[in-house]
């Protein structure tokens, strides 16, 4: 039962790197205009949440493998899709965006072959 938590603990703070990540390049991006990539990526590097989303994606890495420890990885592998679902419902919530009907129809395809490989075990 404890690899559920270190799924949930894989999928959420990869989440978080993401949308902070996002969320900084925006910002920096909009700062950097017409200074070129060398500002935007030392601003990049030398932030604090940009420093956390990267940290956030090392952890993620580490719960992972916990993952595998306990899972096969033809079963654990097809989890981590559901970070492609995520992501862009994340997204949405968060910074406003939409998802277009096709890439919905995408997203919940990928939750249907998730839940079929789940099932499998």
């Amino acid at each position: 039962m404890d690899h559920l938590i270190w799924i949930a603990a894989t999928l959420t703070l990869g989440l978080y790197g993401q949308l902070v990540m996002k969320w900084r390049a925006d910002l920096h991006a909009a700062k950097a205009i017409g200074h070129g990539r060398p500002e935007f990526l030392f601003a990049m590097l030398t932030d604090p949440w940009v420093l956390s989303g990267l940290g956030g994606a090392f952890l993620a890495s580490i719960a992972y493998m916990f993952v595998l420890e306990r899972l096969p990885l033809s079963f654990a592998y097809p989890l981590m899709a559901l970070s492609f679902v995520l992501v862009p419902v994340a997204s949405v919530l968060v910074f406003g965006g939409k998802i277009p009907l096709v890439q919905a129809a995408g997203l919940a395809l990928i939750v249907l072959g998730v839940s079929l490989s789940a099932l499998s075990k």
